[in-house]
């Protein structure tokens, strides 16, 4: 067997269900960025659905905004799979709301802890970040619809050391003996069972069910002004959609937005 801290495609590739077996799974001790290394691929027409880079470690991983996503090697899953998917743009975030599904289920299954979605793209464990979520889309010719979309995943599957500026704001699953290869397998799994409908309604409410922000005030700022308002639900979009003091209903764009609440003992403060 495997040592579940190396990397391997034959015990990825094992963990697959027979429908995705055939996907091309390429593993690379160091990237500059999976997603764009994925990225290429798609602009040069050299890819097939479900293929996935992955790599022990980043020099240059990132999240929404360009934000830096810290990625030491052997510690961590950072990897991007590229769905050949034709989607209209205005639908794109509904890929960014199934990869957060697709990552906590795999958690829960290959753990039994119970992470949670900070919206849209953030996974949190006992109110730390371990995981972010980075969807870029490359449009076909018509700039309507997606040629391909790339689905980048960065978990702090043991990184105990974090950089000053994250180190009171990151966590990692920290799971004894917990497979690198069998849970970058379940998320692939789970990813690609939720892409082939992206538009069941059953996909919104258990979004909702594992949503960290639902029915807890937070501060939002929209067009560089900060606003405090309750967070009242999710719409079939993906968008978040607060009541402020005034019970004046607004919805969020996660493109425009980002947002603000307070846990027990940790204050959120990220971009989205």
């Amino acid at each position: 067997m495997t040592d579940i801290n190396i990397l391997s495609e034959q015990e990825i590739k094992q963990n697959l269900l027979d429908c995705y077996k055939n996907f091309d799974i390429k593993i690379f001790d160091i990237l500059s960025s999976t997603n764009d290394f994925a990225k290429e691929l798609i602009n040069s027409n050299t890819f097939k659905n479900g293929t996935t880079i992955i790599a022990n470690s980043q020099t240059e991983g990132r999240g929404r905004f360009a934000r830096k996503f810290y990625s030491p090697a052997n510690t961590g899953i950072y990897f991007s799979s590229i769905l050949k998917i034709s989607l209209p743009i205005q639908d794109v975030s509904l890929i960014t709301i199934i990869s957060a599904i697709a990552v906590c289920k795999a958690i829960t299954k290959h753990t039994n802890l119970k992470p949670k979605i900070k919206w849209i793209n953030d996974i949190y464990l006992n109110n730390k970040k371990i995981c972010g979520i980075l969807v870029e889309n490359i449009s076909d010719s018509t700039n309507l619809k997606s040629k391909g979309i790339v689905v980048g995943i960065g978990i702090n599957s043991s990184t105990e050391n974090f950089p000053k500026d994250i180190e009171n704001k990151a966590g990692s699953i920290m799971y004894n003996k917990l497979s690198r290869n069998k849970l970058i397998a379940e998320i692939i799994n789970n990813l690609f069972d939720l892409a082939k409908d992206v538009y069941d309604k059953k996909i919104i409410e258990e979004y909702k069910s594992l949503s960290l922000v639902l029915n807890k005030e937070i501060t939002y700022t929209k067009n560089n002004k900060f606003y405090t308002a309750t967070a009242i639900d999710i719409n079939n979009n993906g968008n978040l959609i607060v009541k402020d003091s005034n019970n004046n209903v607004i919805v969020l764009e996660n493109e425009e937005t980002s947002i603000n609440f307070a846990t027990q003992n940790l204050t959120l403060n990220y971009q989205l």
